[in-house]
């Protein structure tokens, strides 16, 4: 399980990858952050970006927020997951306030 407080993997804006080697894995991030947060919105599913025997995975991800504020995904045809902290405010962070999260 991937635990991690996006924040430490950012630059100084916040923006973007601190290190270009964490490209991929905070575009990972920030699509769990967007549809976890995109309260308003209907997204489609989001599928897994794990590669199981060198073959996409056919998952879909099960994206909640819990009540600590962390982000927790789990693909149930794969078993990937991980808890997402640090995301409040961010660019992927779409909800007005912490009173809109269930």
């Amino acid at each position: 399980m991937l635990i991690v407080d996006i924040r430490h993997w950012l630059n100084e804006s916040l923006t973007d990858p601190a290190v270009p080697e964490l490209k991929s894995k905070v575009d990972k991030l920030g699509k769990i952050i967007s549809f976890a947060t995109d309260l308003n919105g209907n997204p489609p599913p989001l599928k897994c970006s794990c590669r199981p025997g060198r073959k996409p995975c056919p998952g879909e991800l099960v994206v909640l927020i819990a009540e600590d504020l962390r982000i927790h995904w789990y693909c149930p045809a794969c078993e990937d997951e991980g808890l997402i902290s640090g995301w409040r405010g961010l660019i992927w962070d779409f909800l007005d306030d912490v009173g809109d999260v269930q």
